[in-house]
This record gives structure tokens, C-alpha cells and sequence, in this order.
């Protein structure tokens, strides 16, 4: 079986009956501490970004050819980080939304809009924490103006819990104020990242 990692032929000794999953495995062995793969393909088919899910039952014969292709993780983090910056001024912009939603008395498109930006702000949190921790700065070492950086976030998740609070009592125009005072400043200390970072 043919096997090129970065262009360059690898000799890789696998079993007669191997897995993707297995041969990836002993990719994984050789390759240097902090690089990840990024990219498979199997006799020249790029495959699907969650091709590792069905990797143990995709058999290898010894005509295929694989190729992988293998980056330092901390250019993924910073290529993440880069582009976790327009979802992040999305999410400013519809919080604000959402408060004035709120405002006009729109609630039920308001609370849609409300739950939507809070699986957004998890899942920005989420690709933050992983994308911080790949570039070997773990968001609770940070340090911004002596406050370590995850008190931004517990401020935030605090701010958070308030509005859940308010929003349960139906008090529209005190839930909005909430979102844009409280709320939306204190999400705005986590956009700090990018500087601190040199994003």
C-alpha cells in the first residue's frame, strides 16, 4: 500500500487485512508532537470530513493509495480563531437584535431569536476553549489587565443566568436592557481575545 503524508512517501507497516482506522493509527505514531491531519483521501477521492467516524470499517488493499495531509495545530487554531471573528461580531449584532425585539414587544420572535444566539454563544465558546487550548494558551492562563481570561466568561455565563431569570418573569423591556447593558459588554471583553492573541 502506498501512503504520502505531505507529498512525501512514508513507509507504514500494516497488517494484510487493515483498516483506515489502523493505518491512520501508525500515520498518527510517526507523525511530530502538535501536528494534526486535516485531510484523507483514498486513491485520489478526497474523503468527507467525518471520514475518522466510518475509519474501522473502510478495509485498505495493497494497490490503494493514501494520501494525508498533515498541518501544525497551532495554524489550524489561528486559522479557526481568525474566522471565529465574524461569527463572533454575528452574535454582537444579534443580541442586539434580539433586545430590540424584545423592546417592541415581539416576544415570540424574540425568544426564538434568544434561544438561537445561546446555542451560538455555546458553540462559539466551545470552538474558542479547543482553539485556544491547540495554540498552547488554555483560555484560564491568559491573563487580560490581571483578570484571568475564563472570569470573562464566568461574567458572562452570571449575566447569562439573570436573563434566564427575567425572561421567565415576561419583563420585555427589563430582559432587553439585560441583553444590551449587561450582557452584550460583557460579551464583548471575550472579543478581547483577538487582541490579546494577535488575531
Amino acid at each position: 500500500m502506498h501512503v504520502i503524508v505531505n507529498d512525501d512517501a512514508k513507509e507504514i507497516k500494516i497488517a494484510s487485512i487493515s483498516t483506515l482506522l489502523d493505518v491512520v493509527g501508525q500515520i498518527e505514531l510517526t507523525l511530530p508532537q502538535g501536528h494534526l491531519i486535516t485531510e484523507v483521501s483514498l486513491n485520489d477521492k478526497v474523503l468527507e470530513s467525518n471520514w475518522y467516524h466510518n475509519a474501522g470499517k473502510i478495509y485498505l488493499l495493497d494497490e490503494d493509495v493514501l494520501k494525508v495531509r498533515v498541518v501544525e495545530s497551532s495554524i489550524i487554531a489561528r486559522e479557526v480563531l481568525k474566522n471565529s471573528r465574524n461569527h463572533f461580531q454575528m452574535m454582537l449584532e444579534d443580541f442586539e437584535d434580539v433586545a430590540n425585539s424584545f423592546r417592541i414587544h415581539d416576544d415570540t420572535e424574540a425568544n426564538s431569536k434568544f434561544v438561537q444566539g445561546i446555542e451560538n454563544l455555546q458553540w462559539y465558546l466551545k470552538v474558542l476553549e479547543d482553539a485556544c487550548v491547540l495554540l498552547g494558551r488554555p483560555l484560564g492562563k491568559i491573563i487580560d489587565r490581571d483578570i484571568v481570561f475564563t472570569q470573562y466568561i464566568n461574567d458572562l455565563v452570571g449575566k447569562l443566568d439573570q436573563v434566564i431569570t427575567i425572561q421567565s418573569n415576561k419583563d420585555w423591556i427589563m430582559l432587553a436592557d439585560l441583553i444590551e447593558y449587561e450582557m452584550r459588554p460583557a460579551l464583548e471583553k471575550i472579543g478581547e481575545i483577538y487582541n490579546i492573541l494577535e488575531i
